[in-house]
């Protein structure tokens, strides 16, 4: 009997578990369906995308290279049509041709620009490209400049380059001429000479017309061209007065630039001065006719060569290249201050005006020399004794003493009665004096290159 039960028991635990268990493996076998069903899915998306992207990648391949066409079929030109536009090109069949060959499919080809690293060259020599480079305004790494101003006298040998010939030969001409084919044809802008100011504004810009009627030249207008066109001016050679036109006003600027450690002038201006007599004869009188900004003049002086030496006649050098190259040579009439006086203001004694161009043009030669250690030469020798003369004079005038002293002017000494040699006391000052600032012009440099530093 017990064993009857027991087996009953064992089979109603049976009947239950049973159930359960093919549940549970009909659930891991729908679960694993699943996910297998999701990874081939998954599969199939990522065999999509890499076609997708190889034949991207095959299309952008065939676009970049160049077209070939198959068999002997050449695409057609196109011909005008009677209305005189160009007409369409006729469409290509997209069968076999004649000799059962199809045609590729031409493909607009993209065209890559090309990567050119060398420099753009306008027709201009290295040099002068060098000589533009420098030109170019930096004032970002110039921490040392001085403004001077000069007049050329054209009358002098070393300038005779920008003043014959008078009339045009050989291709040849001279400086004005150049400025006033700009002025009148509209290249160039003239602006107002102003006493002590070079305002390059629309506001002083001179009209050409007022410009030749003020100096009394000559010329023909011509109507202007278009809506926005201007009048432009015509002067016949014998109008132009070249002849009267003796001596220039230029701004130059000497600076120092850290960036290319080069150190010189810059002209930033200049202005043609003519020289006319009155009605009545009698000295000549000095006109200034208007400022021009060096930059605008570059491009007109870079197209006309001049002869630079009088044993070659061979016009090697630009007149550009002439002024860059520092082969002029003018005084020094005044310096940019802030009472904006000039030299002959400052110092109207002529030796003492003298002195201190000299002592100038020895200051902006001296610095240049100062930046590098070198030895002096003799030429330095004397520029160092044109600088102390000019100091002495300068303290000379300062006191309201004469230019110069006396050698053999001698006193008596009020204690003793004994003859004093007052040349010997004045030399043994100039002596102090020039040692003071000798000193102190050390000090200063040394001021400065601890700044640099």
């Amino acid at each position: 009997m017990k064993h009857i039960i027991r087996l009953i028991m064992l089979t109603l635990m049976l009947g239950i578990v049973m159930p359960e268990a093919t549940a549970q493996v009909s659930v891991r076998r729908s679960s694993s369906s699943r996910s297998s069903s999701s990874s081939a899915s998954k599969k199939k998306d990522k065999d999509k995308d890499k076609d997708k992207s190889s034949e991207r990648r095959r299309e952008r391949e065939a676009s970049a290279r160049p077209t070939e066409v198959r068999g002997s079929m050449t695409p057609s030109t196109p011909t005008p049509s009677n209305d005189g536009q160009a007409a369409r090109p006729p469409r290509r069949p997209e069968g076999p041709g004649q000799d059962g060959v199809t045609p590729a499919r031409v493909t607009p080809t993209r065209r890559v620009a090309k990567k050119d690293n060398q420099p753009v060259i306008d027709g201009n020599s290295q040099r002068q490209q060098s000589f533009a480079e420098y030109q170019r305004k930096d004032d970002g790494f110039t921490p040392w400049q001085h403004t001077v101003y000069r007049e050329l006298d054209m009358q002098n040998p070393v300038n005779a380059s920008l003043y014959y010939p008078e009339e045009p030969m050989d291709g040849l001409t001279n400086l004005f001429r150049v400025i006033l084919d700009g002025i009148c044809s509209g290249r160039l802008k003239g602006y107002e000479y102003l006493d002590g100011r070079e305002i390059f504004d629309e506001k002083y810009a001179v009209n050409p017309r007022d410009i030749l009627d003020k100096f009394q030249i000559l010329y023909q207008e011509k109507p202007a061209v278009g809506q926005n066109g201007k009048p432009t001016f015509v002067v016949e050679e014998m109008d132009v007065p070249c002849n009267e036109v003796l001596s220039y006003f230029i701004k130059e600027r000497w600076e120092f630039n850290q960036k290319t450690s080069k150190y010189g002038p810059r002209i930033l201006a200049i202005c043609p001065v003519l020289h006319r007599a009155g009605d009545f004869g009698g000295d000549l009188v000095r006109y200034p006719m208007f400022w021009l900004n060096y930059e605008d003049l570059r491009p007109l002086l870079r197209d006309h060569l001049i002869m630079s030496d009088g044993m070659n006649n061979t016009p090697r050098f630009t007149m550009e290249e002439f002024f860059t190259l520092e082969q002029y040579k003018g005084d020094i009439y005044k310096v940019q201050n802030t009472r904006g006086l000039s030299l002959m203001q400052q110092y109207p004694d002529p030796d003492t005006l003298k002195l201190m161009r000299a002592r100038i043009e020895a200051e902006l030669r001296g610095f240049g020399d100062s930046i590098w250690v070198h030895e002096d030469t003799e030429a330095d020798l004397a520029a160092q004794d044109s600088i102390r003369a000019a100091r002495r004079a300068e303290r000379r005038a300062r006191r309201g003493e004469p230019a110069s002293t006396s050698s053999d002017a001698d006193r008596r000494n009020r204690r003793t009665k004994a003859e004093v040699d007052m040349a010997a006391v004045e030399e043994a000052k100039e002596a102090k004096e020039d040692d003071l600032d000798t000193r102190i012009e050390t000090t200063g440099k040394a001021h400065s290159a601890r700044r640099r530093k």
